[in-house]
């Protein structure tokens, strides 16, 4: 018996952590579809993976998100896994001083955009009959605690714990809701934000040490991250990368952790 491809749809898919998983699964024989809204670098992430379609998208709005999931089915025929990537940090500022237009930016993209697409994913998939899962990806504030200087971004992932779980209630029988926490990762915006914070050579040292110990780069993560997609979804699930025992083990490591290194290499290619 042939088995059918599986079609994977990526948001937030034209660099980073978004980009990193739509290689990883592509390399495991995934069709996939990315989606971002620069229409340059959309197409430049696209070409790094053979037969990958691509569709400029801005999650905020919803007839887009739609659009990205008429566009995969009309090039694959199916979805069978749809990822909420797309994300924005804007960080720096607390929650007194957070200026409504970064507010608005951040829970139009973290939170209404992750919800316009399972809405559009689920759509889809009872449209052509396929059974799939449906995934949002995590961030500071996943675990409920107050990250500062990041608590705008924070508040709108909170809430995207809570939007994984309330779908998952809601969900028919043939689809499956879930979500992936991966902790720090090593990313453009990472490296944009940290850019941003004007601190003394030992403050920044300090603070580098804490990144090397909870930091990942985008490659280890997407590698995580397929594995667990291309598993066995529980509806309602919730996946921890970074949990206390490994934070733990890696205090231990002599000599210590250095992932930032390896990182900005990367970042300066």
């Amino acid at each position: 018996m042939t088995v059918a491809p599986i079609t994977a749809v990526v948001t937030g898919a034209s660099q980073g952590l978004g980009l990193a998983i739509a290689q990883e699964l592509a390399s495991r024989g995934v069709r996939v579809m990315l989606a971002a809204p620069n229409p340059d670098t959309l197409a430049k992430a696209a070409a790094t993976i053979p037969g990958a379609a691509h569709l400029i998208t801005d999650v905020r709005d919803p007839a887009q998100t739609q659009a990205l999931a008429d566009a995969t089915i009309a090039r694959f025929g199916q979805i069978d896994i749809w990822l909420n990537n797309a994300g924005q940090a804007l960080t720096g500022d607390s929650l007194l001083t957070l200026p409504p237009e970064t507010l608005d930016r951040m829970i139009d993209i973290n939170l209404k955009g992750a919800l316009y697409g399972c809405q559009a994913a689920a759509r889809a998939m009872a449209r052509t009959m396929t059974s799939g899962s449906i995934w949002n990806m995590l961030g500071a504030g996943a675990d409920n605690q107050p990250v500062p200087k990041m608590n705008g971004y924070a508040t709108s992932k909170a809430a995207l714990t809570f939007l994984t779980r309330a779908l998952a209630g809601e969900a028919p029988p043939h689809l499956a809701f879930a979500a992936l926490s991966p902790g720090l990762v090593l990313t453009e915006g990472f490296f944009r934000e940290n850019a941003k914070s004007q601190l003394p050579p030992e403050a920044r040292a300090a603070r580098d040490a804490v990144v090397n110990i909870l930091a990942d780069t985008p490659q280890t993560l997407a590698t995580w991250a397929a594995d667990i997609m291309l598993g066995v979804c529980e509806n309602g699930s919730i996946h921890t990368w970074l949990t206390p025992e490994k934070i733990a083990a890696r205090q231990q490591e002599s000599p210590p952790r250095d992932v930032l290194t390896l990182a900005r290499a990367a970042q300066n290619r």
